[in-house]
């Protein structure tokens, strides 16, 4: 109808109306991609919010599973340097039944598991430009970047590490063995022949390497866990200014 009432303003000359035509024309399409970009905007934000409570109750979820595990591996470092402590300069000490373990237990040095599922499907459907909140996508760059460091180190460490406790069966023993039910785990208590271990040179250049094996480990996941605090005290925050904005 538009159309054809412009072909009859030709027709007529009618320079002005043809004008005017054209103007409403402009204006029409730009309302309508004005409208379109605005419909599409609001929809960005309704799934970049409803990723933002995914993440931080994926965050939430993932620094509760990991916790247990990264405070057993700290606890075995450190009475793994308190044995290294012993039996390097303490003559007079005797290894406590946790000082062996942590010896014995060296190799337990896989990484607690990082994966955040939101995080995940955004990245393999190409999607994470829908996260805009600046604060946001910066937290989610810096766990990326110290998760990628932790995976590598993790990787080196694999490759090298060696368990001592096979290595070196004469100077630890199993006393008893480790038990394994359906909801829990007993740990081994080994017995450590202390003066061997201090005259076996070799033994003692693997523990010392072994130990800084373990140092790493605990490093790295310290630093994953300090960027998953980072981001959900960054989530929580943008999830409750957003909250407040919608009131």
């Amino acid at each position: 109808m538009l159309l054809r009432r412009v072909i009859e303003h030709v027709k007529a000359q009618n320079w002005t109306a043809v004008a005017l035509d054209f103007v409403i024309v402009v204006v029409g399409v730009f309302v309508g991609l004005q409208v379109q970009q605005w419909a599409e905007e609001q929809t960005r934000k309704s799934q970049e919010a409803a990723y933002l409570q995914r993440l931080h109750d994926e965050v939430e979820t993932l620094i509760a599973t990991r916790n247990p595990i990264i405070e057993e591996r700290e606890k075995w470092h450190i009475e793994m340097q308190s044995a290294l402590r012993a039996i390097f300069s303490d003559a007079d000490a005797e290894l406590t039944d946790d000082q062996c373990r942590g010896i014995a237990y060296n190799y337990f040095v896989s990484n607690p598991t990082d994966h955040l599922g939101s995080l995940l499907e955004l990245q393999s459907s190409g999607r994470i430009s829908i996260i805009r909140n600046e604060r946001v996508s910066e937290a989610l760059r810096s766990y990326l970047l110290t998760r990628a460091r932790a995976r590598d180190s993790q990787e080196q460490i694999s490759v090298l590490i060696k368990p001592l406790g096979p290595a070196y069966p004469q100077l630890m023993k199993v006393d008893t063995p480790s038990l394994v039910g359906a909801r829990a785990v007993t740990s081994a208590r080994f017995v450590c022949d202390l003066e061997a271990m201090r005259a076996d040179d070799r033994f003692l250049q693997d523990l010392d390497i072994a130990q800084s094996h373990v140092a790493f480990h605990t490093f790295d996941n310290a630093r994953v866990s300090a960027k998953l605090d980072e981001l959900q005290r960054v989530l929580l925050d943008e999830l409750g200014s957003s909250a407040l904005e919608a009131r």
